[in-house]
């Protein structure tokens, strides 16, 4: 007889559901991703007009823009918040794919060779925004 498995919005402390306190992260992690691969760009036309990707800082000719800070934020949140959470072991598999998650943005912005090939075919920058958003929700739904 088979089981069935439903996402639950729970209390966090069981696995196979996921986290109150992820959620908001969860829903903002998508769009801060998608505007640092280029899948969509959003600016604010109002009191000067804002661009999410606009670089904060520039280091070593890599721009650090509010979109960046916010995914990788977003990303660190969710598994800070699973780690937390001494009920949860999380397999090497599990913690590979947040690392990923959360090392792919990054080096993004920083390795030439990565932009390169995220920004190869449309396709790939939609594959890179949706792991991104994939693994933070699979860490937080098994977490």
């Amino acid at each position: 007889m088979a089981t069935s498995r439903s996402l639950a919005f729970g209390s966090g402390t069981g696995s196979n559901e996921i986290d109150p306190i992820d959620i908001i992260a969860l829903m903002v992690l998508p769009i801060s991703a998608s505007m640092i691969f280029q899948v969509f760009s959003f600016q604010i036309n109002v009191f000067g007009e804002y661009d999410f990707t606009e670089p904060i800082w520039t280091v070593g000719g890599a721009d650090i823009s509010l979109a960046l800070l916010i995914t990788v934020a977003a990303v660190a949140w969710v598994l800070i918040t699973n780690i937390v959470n001494a009920e949860t072991d999380h397999g090497p598999y599990e913690l590979g794919a947040i690392v990923v998650a959360i090392l792919l943005p990054v080096a993004y912005v920083f390795v030439p060779a990565v932009e390169s090939a995220v920004m190869w075919n449309d396709l790939m920058q939609l594959a890179a925004l949706l792991y991104v958003s994939a693994a933070t929700v699979v860490v937080s739904y098994l977490g």
